[in-house]
């Protein structure tokens, strides 16, 4: 087992039931969203399958007002979330929409799509920007600006060299009792990475484990700054 999961083992139990919750909590949500999207370009769906969970660590008014960066957006699916559901929101939506999204073989013959999808299916909404830059370059042009944000979504880049980056840079320009979320957090993604997802996480969680507190601990990695 890697140390990773053994190290966080109770956690991960733990966050079963959670999972429970959530699913139970969502259900009619989900339904919800599932039926918006029908008329939206999405051909991926993988967002899917942690709705439930991912939600379940938002506001729970969904009046209120607060700050959120996500890295790797591709066709748009997890920011049409957020979007729908928290009219207040201060979103800003971070990819660079030119090469594979798992640094595998290209989804798609012309990537150029994903975006296209992307902006189709968030025309409706104003209260986002799309910043179309390398994550790293975008965040520390966050932290010249002093821009800080009260949740964090990292679905970007699966090479755990570049998930512990991202993890590093997000985490300066996440405000104090802030949130992260990191995507596929558990399983390896392709073989031809050397490092995966939770190769970078474990190291990450080793380098700030004074400053953070995991609320949960499954295929999704929630985490606060404490």
């Amino acid at each position: 087992m890697h140390p990773y999961k053994l190290t966080n083992l109770i956690k991960y139990h733990l966050s079963k039931r959670i999972k429970k919750k959530a699913k139970k909590e969502f259900k009619i949500k989900k339904e919800a969203f599932i039926n918006y999207i029908k008329n939206k370009q999405i051909k991926d769906k993988w967002f899917l399958n942690n709705f439930e969970v991912f939600n379940y660590f938002l506001p729970k008014d969904e009046n209120k007002k607060f700050s959120y960066l996500e890295i790797g957006s591709y066709e748009g699916l997890s920011a049409l979330n957020v979007l729908t559901f928290y009219k207040n929101i201060d979103a800003k939506l971070v990819d660079i929409w030119d090469v594979p999204h798992f640094n595998s073989k290209p989804i798609s013959p012309d990537f150029s799509i994903v975006e296209k999808n992307f902006d189709f299916n968030l025309k409706e909404f104003k209260n986002f920007e799309k910043i179309k830059k390398d994550s790293l370059v975008a965040m520390r042009n966050f932290i010249k600006e002093k821009i800080k944000f009260d949740y964090i979504y990292i679905d970007g880049s699966h090479n755990g060299e570049d998930v512990i980056s991202d993890a590093v840079e997000s985490f300066k320009i996440l405000k104090k009792d802030g949130i992260i979320i990191f995507d596929d957090a558990m399983h390896p993604h392709n073989d031809s990475i050397k490092y995966q997802v939770y190769d970078g996480l474990y190291y990450f969680l080793r380098m700030f484990k004074e400053e953070i507190k995991i609320l949960y601990f499954q295929n999704i990695l929630v985490l606060q700054k404490i």
